[in-house]
């Protein structure tokens, strides 16, 4: 998937590719979200676009937080306690 969306052949995904993946994976994000994503998975310290290892853990990351989300979630709404949330959503920041 990774050389699917790599689409100049650079060995890295821009926020461009990024937001085209998530979105053909059924992810639909906002070009604020995939800056966001992208500044957190960035390892490389320059440019803004993630390498193979960082592509797939913000793949899996935003699949873990959209799978708790829709757990709770009725008509594309949640409702979580302040506690709740932390424990739903710390395991995916710390890891």
């Amino acid at each position: 998937m990774f050389q699917r969306f790599d689409r100049d052949r650079n060995g890295s995904i821009d926020s461009s590719e990024l937001g085209q993946a998530l979105n053909s994976l059924g992810f639909c994000v906002s070009r604020v979200i995939v800056n966001l994503l992208i500044s957190k998975f960035n390892k490389s310290g320059g440019r803004c676009s993630l390498q193979y290892d960082s592509f797939i853990e913000c793949c899996l990351t935003v699949r873990g937080l959209t799978e708790t989300f829709n757990a709770k979630a009725q008509g594309g709404k949640a409702t979580f306690g302040c506690e709740e949330f932390l424990m739903n959503v710390l395991p995916f920041i710390i890891a």
